[in-house]
C-alpha cells in the first residue's frame, strides 16, 4: 500500500525517508583530500564508498577554499547516493597537511590531561602550529608515561565545519586521516609482536615514513622520493641511521623491525619485489590497503 502511494505521490517517499533518517541516522565518514571526495557508509551490513573527484582551488593543501562550492558538491554526492542531509551523522577524516603530532615521553608527559596542560606546560614541539591558536587531541598511554599530541589550527578545523554546515549537514566528530590509520594499523597488525615497525605511507604520490617503537609513532619523516627507485634509497638511508641510533640501547633493540606498506592500489607489490626480509626485517603488507581503507579499519569510537 505504501509502495503503491509512493509511485502515485513521489514527495511521499521524500517525507518518508526524512522521517526514517530522525529515527535511524546514517553514519558516513568523510575523508577529503585536495582532489577528491570519498564517502563511506554501511547499507544493510555492507560498506559502501563513492568518490568524486574535485576541481582545482576548492580545497587546497588540505583547507576548503570554495565552501559553498564544496557544501553544494557533497550535499549533490550524497543525494546522488539515496541520502538527505537529514539522514546523516558525518565522521570527519581531516586531510593529511591538516594536523601535525609529536609522541612525548617522560614523567611530565605522563601529568598531561587536556590541551590546556600542554599550553600550559608550553614545550617547544618543533611545529608550524601555535599552540595558543590550535586545536589539541592528547592521546596517553600510562604504561609508558607516553602522550600523542594531534594539533591543528582552529581557524582550518572551523573552515571544515562551516562548509558541512552550508550542506545541512551535522558533524558527529573529526580525526585526522593519519592518526585514524594509525588506530586501523593496530586492529589490522599485532603491534605488540613488532616492537619496531616501519610504516612507509602514500596519498597523492607523496610518501612519508614513520618508525613506530612499541606501537607508537617515534618518528614521522616527510619524502622528498616519488618513484619506487628513488624511494627505496631515501628509506632505506633513513632505516639504517635509526637502527644504527638504536644499536645503543642492546641487542634486544637490534631486532629485525616489520615493515608495512600503505598505499594506492597502483603501489601493490611493488615494495615485495626488491624487498629482503631476511636482511632488512619481515614485510607484513605490501600496499594492500590505502590509507583512507586503513583509517576505515578503526574503531568507530576513539578510545579513552
Amino acid at each position: 500500500m505504501l509502495a503503491g502511494l509512493s509511485d502515485r505521490f513521489p514527495a511521499l517517499e521524500g517525507w518518508m525517508r526524512q522521517v526514517q533518517a530522525l529515527l535511524d541516522p546514517v553514519r558516513v565518514v568523510l575523508a577529503p583530500s585536495d582532489d577528491a571526495l570519498t564517502l563511506t557508509w554501511s547499507l544493510q551490513g555492507e560498506q559502501q564508498v563513492t568518490s568524486v573527484p574535485l576541481p582545482q582551488d576548492l580545497v587546497r593543501a588540505g583547507v576548503p577554499l570554495q565552501r559553498e562550492v564544496l557544501g553544494d558538491t557533497l550535499a549533490d554526492l550524497l543525494l546522488d547516493q539515496g541520502l538527505v542531509a537529514a539522514q546523516v551523522e558525518v565522521e570527519l577524516l581531516l586531510p593529511l597537511p591538516c594536523c601535525q603530532w609529536r609522541l612525548l615521553q617522560g614523567v611530565a608527559a605522563a601529568t598531561l590531561s587536556n590541551g590546556d596542560d600542554l599550553r600550559a606546560l608550553g614545550p617547544d614541539l618543533g611545529w608550524s602550529l601555535s599552540l595558543q591558536e590550535s586545536y589539541l587531541d592528547l592521546l596517553p598511554d600510562a604504561s609508558t608515561e607516553s602522550v600523542m599530541v594531534v594539533g591543528m589550527e582552529r581557524l582550518v578545523l572551523q573552515a571544515w565545519l562551516d562548509t558541512l554546515a552550508s550542506a545541512d549537514l551535522s558533524v558527529r566528530r573529526a580525526e585526522w586521516l593519519l592518526c585514524a590509520a594509525w588506530r586501523g594499523l593496530a586492529c589490522s597488525q599485532d603491534l605488540d609482536l613488532q616492537p619496531r615497525l616501519i610504516w612507509l605511507v602514500e596519498q597523492g604520490g607523496s610518501w612519508r615514513l614513520l618508525l613506530l617503537e612499541r606501537g607508537w609513532p617515534e618518528l614521522d619523516i616527510a619524502l622528498e622520493a616519488r618513484d619506487l627507485a628513488a624511494l627505496r634509497v631515501e628509506v632505506l638511508g633513513l632505516v639504517d641511521a635509526w637502527m644504527k641510533q638504536a644499536s645503543a640501547d642492546g641487542p634486544a633493540a637490534m631486532a629485525l623491525p616489520g615493515w608495512c606498506v600503505t598505499a594506492d592500489a597502483s603501489w601493490r607489490g611493488c615494495w615485495g619485489d626488491s624487498h629482503d626480509s631476511l636482511k632488512l626485517g619481515p614485510l607484513l603488507g605490501d600496499a594492500e590497503i590505502s590509507l583512507v581503507g586503513l583509517a576505515l579499519m578503526a574503531p568507530a569510537e576513539v578510545p579513552s
